[in-house]
């Protein structure tokens, strides 16, 4: 209108109009917020890598406790954290090397064993 000041620049909507709320099912106005990557995931993934070189199952087990923990975190955060695919990552390689380890010790315990029944038996 003729007379009146117009509203400052940048401004929007300008003083005195009411904002438009976001249209049910979209986001607000501008772009969406980036996606993270959850730190429990990455941190999940490195431990159980490491799992093999320092010490091989006790960092795998906390990798699965961290996994499960992200897993979590990412599906309550409705999209804005990620990470699924180093969760699944992190618990293929600490299950791998859970099982490596079970299995060699059934295997050494079972050379023990028998190792020990056949001294047992030559000892007589």
């Amino acid at each position: 209108m003729p007379g009146q000041p117009m509203p400052s620049q940048g401004a929007y909507p300008p003083p005195g109009y009411p904002a438009y709320p976001a249209a049910p099912g979209y986001p607000p106005y501008g772009y969406p917020p980036a996606q993270t990557t959850s730190t429990k995931a990455v941190v999940a993934l490195i431990l159980s890598i490491l799992s093999w070189v320092v010490c091989p199952v006790i960092p795998a087990i906390i990798a699965l406790v961290l996994a499960k923990q992200s897993n979590d975190e990412i599906a309550a955060s409705g999209g804005r954290v990620g990470g699924e695919g180093l969760n699944t990552a992190s618990k293929i390689v600490s299950w791998i090397n859970i099982g490596l380890y079970a299995a060699l010790a059934v295997f050494f315990g079972a050379i023990a064993l028998i190792a020990l029944v056949a001294g047992a038996a030559s000892g007589r």
